[in-house]
């Protein structure tokens, strides 16, 4: 009788400790790809995110600006403060008049309002208030439009193409007609902590 022998082949120890290191190797560097991939998609929800917010911000101050009204308003205490100011107090840098104030429902009420920028611990913040003279109890509303901001305020350049910090600007000289000056510009700058200084410019009409 002819002896069959049956051999049983299989990986050996060495084998297997290769193919677990080859293993390990290749599941790392995927991990780091597919991190990468996250990383990066995130990073890129989180600028369509910031780039949402200033598109947004931006759009309110220049509906604000480009409907200015010449309406002047008594404040709280009964004076009479000028259709477009440098506020003071409470980080507040401008204030003004607007027209175009939305009416859905029909109410008997204006369309002019009083609003307000302030930049108060890196967020800017736009305020308005119910009525265009106030009353001692009348308190404004307020919202943040943006957050991470350096730096905001406004300049103003008038009739002489020249600029100012301030409206009405101090000495402001008269034109030859002997007219006062006149208002022709706003420019609204802001220094973001990401994205650096953002500048916008509105005319003011004066027909």
């Amino acid at each position: 009788m002819t002896n069959v022998r049956h051999y049983h082949t299989g990986f050996t120890l060495l084998e297997l400790l290769v193919a677990v290191v080859v293993f390990a190797i290749l599941s790392v560097m995927a991990y780091g790809g597919l991190s990468n991939v996250i990383d990066n998609s995130q990073r890129t929800d989180e600028s369509m995110q910031r780039l949402q917010q200033v598109q947004m911000a931006m759009l309110n101050i220049s509906r604000d600006f480009t409907q200015l009204s010449e309406r002047n308003i008594r404040d709280e205490y009964g004076n009479s403060n000028n259709y477009i100011m440098n506020a003071e107090g409470l980080d507040i840098f401008v204030e003004f008049s607007r027209g175009g104030r939305r009416n859905p429902a029909q109410m008997t009420r204006s369309n002019l309002q009083r609003v307000a920028y302030k930049l108060e611990q890196n967020k800017l913040s736009r305020l308005h208030w119910p009525h265009l003279d106030r009353s001692q109890e009348m308190q404004p509303y307020e919202s943040v439009l943006l957050e991470n901001v350096e730096s905001a305020g406004v300049r103003y350049l008038d009739s002489n193409n020249e600029w100012h910090n301030e409206w009405p600007p101090l000495n402001a000289s008269a034109q030859a007609d002997g007219e006062s000056t006149i208002l022709t510009a706003i420019e609204f700058n802001m220094e973001l902590q990401d994205w650096g200084e953002l500048t916008r410019l509105f005319m003011v009409d004066t027909t």
